[in-house]
């Protein structure tokens, strides 16, 4: 017996299944860790819609190490507030709700002190300088997962997007999404913040 509800359910597990093995690939890809950029995947079900974005720590709260100061640790702070109240996309009628969010971040701390032990008994100051700003810059990566509803979604629906304006340190969105009308993706900037699905 053939079940519509059942059918979309599973179409949602099996993307966001496929979306949930992304940023383990991006991460292990140093190629894909560049400061002012970042990913975010969409998958589309009807009027759910889930978000995966991945991007360096340094995009939205600018440092890649563990918070060392109170100020640091606000900014963690202010940044999952911001996603658990703000949907990383909206339609440009604004008729999408945020329901779930999450943030992640993959400090590199276990990696960090394993090089700081290795070169910790340097006799260069300059090679201790090149480890610090290497281990400040240690590629940490902020993910945040939201699901939205955004109801009476069309397959021509205008979507835009306030990370940029929120972090300014975000340069380029590369934007994938995909739905039962099919898959596309767009490059965001400061002055371009809208896209189509079918494009």
């Amino acid at each position: 017996m053939f079940c519509p509800r059942a059918s979309a359910r599973s179409t949602t597990l099996l993307l966001s299944l496929s979306l949930a093995a992304w940023p383990v690939l991006a991460s292990d890809n140093p190629g894909a860790h560049q400061h002012g950029h970042a990913d975010l995947q969409m998958a589309i079900d009807n009027e759910r819609v889930d978000l995966v974005l991945l991007s360096p720590a340094y995009n939205l709260i600018g440092f890649e190490h563990k918070p060392r100061t109170d100020e640091q640790q606000q900014r963690v702070n202010d940044t999952e507030q911001w996603a658990s109240e703000t949907a990383m996309i909206n339609t440009v009628a604004g008729n999408c709700t945020l329901v779930s969010s999450a943030m992640h971040v993959g400090w590199s701390e276990a990696k960090g002190d394993g090089h700081k032990h290795d070169h910790g008994h340097s006799h260069s100051h300059s090679h201790n300088h090149d480890h610090d700003h290497d281990h400040d810059s240690g590629h940490a990566d902020i993910e945040i997962t939201q699901t939205l509803n955004c109801p009476n979604l069309s397959e021509s629906a205008q979507f835009e997007t306030g990370l940029m304006a929120r972090f300014p340190e975000l340069q380029d969105l590369n934007v994938q999404w995909v739905g039962p009308q099919g898959q596309g993706a767009t490059r965001l900037s400061p002055g371009n913040i809208q896209f189509r699905l079918n494009r």
